[in-house]
């Protein structure tokens, strides 16, 4: 009896200890910083179907990260891009502001719910030989992570144009993609992008329409823990619709296949 005594207090005591620790708030774990710098050098500078370079530039990046857990993270950005040569390659052919085409902030809120992520965030593009113009954008971004191939959808709203420009104009763009992981370390990404815009960002006098297509392949191979090396080849094609407000891009239908090679270090 005293032994059987001994073992029900001491079951008792285990639930009791067990109970009181169910009770105790859980204590959530401290955030983290990380930073992260990039440097890509390209053929060609294309954003949005647009040549903003035709000749080589290289875009030096820079981005610290805060993440806390299930709340998500916030990051912050810096990114530029830069002339290689003594010529930019659009209608504006000479070299300003040490070479620095465009620089631009960028600050997000990024989650993540099961298999979707989710970014928010603000991007404030500035031009240092446009005479001080910038213009400001609000984005936010959803992708569904699978085990076939990731889409994603991302809708950029340019809502103040120091230029004077119509700030009501609206950029989305439709992406698929896919990692591969050949061999250790190497880890391959082919993707495809359909993107449209409404007539104050093609200068058309309809609707929405299709704005650019982009198919690509990127490759980086961790070197370390920290760094990595990679590298890209891209296929755009603009319809002439898009390029009659960029007096650099001539009118007519446009093709380019431009790519670079990139390293990351990460801390």
């Amino acid at each position: 009896m005293m032994k059987a005594s001994i073992a029900v207090l001491a079951v008792a005591a285990s639930f009791a200890a067990a109970a009181e620790e169910a009770s105790e708030p859980a204590t959530a774990s401290p955030g983290k910083f990380s930073a992260e710098v990039s440097v890509d050098v390209l053929s060609d500078y294309i954003w949005r179907g647009k040549i903003c370079n035709g000749n080589p530039v290289w875009q030096p990046s820079a981005t610290l990260t805060y993440e806390y857990g299930d709340f998500g993270k916030v990051s912050a950005n810096v990114w530029a891009s830069m002339d290689l040569t003594h010529r930019r390659g659009t209608m504006n052919a000479s070299r300003h502001a040490c070479g620095i085409q465009e620089l631009d902030y960028t600050l997000a809120y990024a989650n993540s719910f099961g298999p979707v992520d989710v970014e928010i965030g603000h991007i404030w593009y500035s031009f240092p030989y446009g005479n001080g113009r910038s213009t400001e954008e609000l984005y936010g971004t959803v992708a569904y992570n699978n085990p076939i191939a990731t889409p994603s959808l991302t809708v950029y709203w340019d809502y103040l144009d120091t230029a004077g420009n119509d700030v009501s104009a609206v950029y989305a763009t439709f992406a698929l993609s896919r990692d591969f992981e050949p061999v250790e370390k190497l880890t391959v990404t082919p993707s495809a992008a359909l993107s449209f815009a409404d007539h104050a960002y093609t200068g058309s006098s309809g609707g929405a329409e299709a704005s650019d297509l982009t198919l690509g392949v990127a490759a980086s191979y961790a070197v370390t823990e920290w760094l990595s090396l990679g590298a890209q080849l891209n296929y755009t094609w603009t319809p002439s619709r898009t390029l009659r407000n960029e007096g650099y891009m001539g009118e007519g239908e446009h093709q380019i296949v431009w790519g670079g090679v990139n390293a990351t270090l990460s801390f």
